[in-house]
């Protein structure tokens, strides 16, 4: 697997349109198309991970035919197929019919066990029912203003409320209605049916007798007895640990990875299953059975949607190729960001606030969303605890003090989730830190019952092997829902809350990453990550951009180039500031934009301007940027959850920022701070573009396979979705990837790279390098595939600015070398300004041989002590890909 290219699929892009860039893309030197998911979802879906029918492919992709017809083509042109599953959760609506006969025919439905529903839910008025929160109001209120009414089509008769229908039980049918099912002509007369007083109340009735409870959709948060992906009430979560549920859930992907259709699959969101190992082992059993390896070809590779933090790894016991590559992308990103300037811009930012640090913001993120967003899945799993706690004889203590030992632990976990399951159910000694860690700091606090909190810490920490069977057995029931709580509560706290509330350098607030790790040691931390993907997971997928990511890895290169200029930065926010206060409006008692969103705004206006005056030739392009930039600050603000949020927004309070944006960047009101925001783009826009292409360089030759998200070959310029979604402009890509192409086969490479690099035409350098480096990839398979990883020691006056290492495998061997921080080298970082910095290639290996570049084609000999020197290694661009 050489490389991965990510597609995100909907109706605007389809599998036929995938097919028509294959040719591109095998140009490019990709392996793998990597697909979003493909199967069946609900009408409209613009990225299928609302799936309804697991046993076909999506009929607004182009279904089964397109993507078997894809995978030919793909094939034909020795390139595979990577395809996104979701074994968590499923879309809900009349578009899924397994859940449509659940709602029809309740426990007894033939898809009863398929949904994580309580049957046994504490409210009486759900037993045995389904709370269905769609009203948007009481039910009372809802009838009274005759909006539910009753309909019939093929599907029977329905209940209706706006764009809502749902199924009636067939045996609560009165005769006339049954009428209406057997005669299209008597259908009419349904409206009616429900209308009146006497119809009110004979509707109500029939609603009563359903398996099924209408209710106002805020009522969620408290009340809602199913699981769902996070906060989202049409996600239901399946029940996926049922052979039954795995086995019709997964037939038709197994069928496409029997038939060759598919060649990798890559996990959504592992965290959330029942038992992540037991899945996977399952998963690699049936894949295996149907697709063995043929040695000397690896087996067939699966990937995992996985957050990892600083510290931690990938269960060793999961039979897995590795993540999809956010511990890479956190990593590397630390590496191009300066420690003391970072530390300035931290300092300035939580002192002008009198805040607390990002451990606290996220704490308090998670804390707020388990009591308001999560809570029913904390009422859910807080009766388990109290139940452990009364078998046990231990004090008495209320559901509430169970809960709020639940929600305290949980928010002070510093990782997604434990991994207790049956086969260990006694935790391990990583998940023993990280609970006796979060345990110490709950108590730290002094917020919480002590006696609910001891309860809690013997049931997840107490010697559990020789327990009493049924006593055993309850509790570990009750350990596997917690973990099931504790992803989605930091998902929702820290990357949809905390990241979106703390903004000293927005480019750390991203999927996965964590603003407490101190920048400083960022070196020592990638080269450790890296060493261990080598050893462990030379298959893991490596990424810079992803559908979720916040913002791009080039506007974040721009961010983080602030960094190396702190003073700088402070100084024009503080003129930006002075100079719009009279753009602010009071709302509430508080100017709007707060500082928080200041600091979003300037940021991201800094990532997405415009460089070139070719970008700026249309008229259009401010007002598309401004519209781009106000959609991205409300759903910062929304996900924040400070002023306004999705369920109750303040549209006072979002229109105030929109029109702080229409006047900050109207050009016959605002010239002068355009120009200066100009001008202070110039300043980072270079450091950015170094540190933007000794990232790629580093995502290219580490350990692991790239990963490239559509689009992202060019100078990519985005923010989070839709933004990072817009369509591609496929076009254009083809004709920089032709006008790079003959550049490696002219005689003098370093004319066209020295033309590009003055002319700070990133675009096309970031295509030549992306194109060199995966046909070396391609040259070299055993190196970049199986190679070890060694760091290199730098030394000389630069030694700081520069990140190396080396792969080995066999006789082969590469040295990679990039600048970074380059701020510090001043002006263009090439040829004579690195002075004396050299790389140590170790102990006189090279000492004396040839390499040569694979970006700029020269040939470099090693140094009599086998160091290389840095002026020759970037005398034209500052990254160098040495192999001999």
């Amino acid at each position: 697997m050489n490389a991965t290219y990510r597609l995100q699929l909907n109706a605007a892009f389809t599998l036929h349109d995938a097919h028509a860039r294959i040719p591109y893309l095998r140009a490019l030197g990709v392996s793998h198309l990597y697909l979003s998911p493909v199967l069946a979802a609900r009408k409209g879906s613009t990225h299928g991970y609302d799936v309804t029918d697991p046993t076909q492919v999506s009929a607004a992709l182009g279904g089964d035919e397109a993507l078997i017809a894809l995978a030919d083509a793909a094939h034909q042109h020795d390139m595979g197929i990577v395809l996104d599953i979701v074994p968590n959760h499923m879309g809900i609506g009349p578009d899924n019919p397994y859940w449509d006969d659940v709602l029809a025919h309740g426990h007894r439905s033939r898809y009863a066990d398929w949904f994580d529903v309580n049957w046994r839910a504490a409210a009486k008025r759900l037993s045995g029912k389904v709370l269905v929160p769609i009203l948007g109001d009481t039910l009372e209120n809802v009838m009274a203003r005759s909006e539910i009414t009753l309909d019939a089509s093929d599907l029977g008769v329905r209940v209706r409320y706006f764009d809502h229908h749902l199924p009636v039980d067939p045996a609560t049918l009165p005769p006339e209605l049954e009428l209406a099912m057997r005669d299209p002509s008597a259908r009419e007369g349904l409206y009616a049916w429900g209308r009146g007083a006497n119809g009110a109340a004979r509707l109500r009735a029939l609603l009563g007798a359903q398996h099924y409870e209408l209710a106002y959709w805020r009522s969620a948060q408290r009340d809602l007895n199913y699981r769902r992906f996070f906060d989202v009430n049409e996600l239901i979560c399946l029940r996926v640990e049922r052979e039954d549920v795995f086995t019709a859930t997964h037939r038709t992907v197994l069928e496409f990875v029997v038939a060759g259709v598919v060649d990798g699959l890559r996990v959504d969101h592992i965290d959330g299953l029942l038992e992540p190992r037991r899945y996977l082992e399952r998963l690699r059993a049936a894949v295996d059975a149907r697709r063995p390896a043929r040695p000397p070809e690896p087996r067939f590779p699966i990937f995992v949607e996985k957050i990892l933090a600083a510290s931690e790894t990938l269960p060793e016991n999961w039979p897995v190729d590795g993540t999809t590559g956010y511990e890479f992308m956190t990593a590397l990103e630390d590496v191009f960001i300066d420690p003391n300037g970072y530390a300035t811009i931290e300092a300035k930012y939580r002192g002008a606030r009198k805040d607390v640090g990002f451990r606290e913001v996220a704490v308090n993120a998670k804390r707020r969303v388990l009591r308001s967003a999560l809570n029913a899945d904390v009422r859910r799993i807080a009766p388990m605890l109290a139940g452990l706690a009364r078998q046990a004889g231990w004090p008495h203590r209320t559901v509430a003090h169970y809960a709020g030992a639940i929600v305290e632990v949980s928010a002070a976990l510093s990782v997604y989730r434990t991994y207790i399951d049956a086969e260990c159910p006694e935790p391990i000694a990583r998940d023993r830190a990280v609970l006796t860690e979060a345990f110490a700091a709950v108590r730290a606090g002094n917020e919480v019952d002590v006696q609910s909190l001891d309860a809690l810490e013997h049931v997840l920490l107490g010697a559990w092997r020789t327990a009493e069977p049924s006593r055993a057995a309850s509790r570990l029931a009750f350990v596997l829902r917690l973990q099931q709580l504790t992803g989605p509560a930091a998902a929702k706290g820290v990357e949809d809350t905390a990241l979106y509330a703390y903004a000293p350098l927005a480019s750390r607030c991203e999927v996965g990453g964590d603003p407490a790790v101190p920048v400083v040691g960022a070196v020592a931390r990638l080269h450790e990550r890296l060493a261990e993907r080598a050893t462990r997971h030379p298959r893991s997928l490596n990424a810079t951009n992803t559908h979720d990511t916040k913002r791009s890895a080039d506007v974040r290169a721009r961010i983080d180039a602030l960094s190396e200029n702190p003073d700088a930065w402070e100084r024009s926010l503080r003129l930006w500031r002075r100079r719009h206060r009279a753009f602010h409006t009071l709302v509430n008692g508080r100017l709007v934009p707060t500082r928080t969103t200041d600091d979003f705004i300037y940021q991201a206006l800094l990532g997405i301007w415009p460089l070139t005056a070719k970008a700026r030739t249309d008229e259009t392009w401010l007002p598309l940027l401004r519209e781009r930039l106000a959609e991205y600050i409300r759903k910062a603000m929304r996900e924040a959850k400070v002023n306004t949020t999705w369920t109750d927004p303040d549209s006072q309070y979002e229109q105030a920022i929109t029109d702080f944006l229409a006047r900050a960047l109207e050009p016959s009101a605002n010239r002068e701070f355009l120009r200066e925001l100009d001008q202070f783009v110039g300043v980072v826009a270079p450091p950015a573009m170094w540190n933007a292409l000794g990232r790629l360089v580093v995502h290219l030759t580490a350990p692991g396979v790239p990963d490239v998200y559509q689009g992202d070959e060019l100078w990519f310029s985005a923010l989070v979705d839709p933004d990072n979604r817009r369509p591609v402009d496929w076009v254009e890509r083809e004709r920089v990837l032709e006008e790079v192409g003959p550049v490696a086969l002219s005689g003098n490479r370093d004319a066209q790279l020295k033309s590009w690099r003055d002319a700070f035409d990133a675009s096309a350098l970031k295509m030549y390098v992306l194109r060199e480096l995966l046909a070396l990839r391609r040259a070299r398979p055993e190196l970049f595939g199986q190679g070890t990883y060694t760091p290199l020691h730098v030394s000389g006056a630069h030694a700081e600015s520069v990140f190396a290492f080396r792969r080995v495998a066999g006789s082969s061997e590469a040295i990679v070398a990039v600048a970074r921080l380059t701020g510090a080298v001043g002006g263009i970082p090439v040829g004579d300004v690195w002075g004396d910095t050299r790389i140590d290639t170790g102990h006189g290996n090279g000492a004396g041989r040839g390499w040569s570049c694979a970006i700029h084609g020269v040939n470099i000999q090693g140094g009599a002590r086998g160091g290389l020197s840095v002026s020759e290694l970037f005398g034209v661009v500052p990254v160098a890909v040495l192999s001999r």
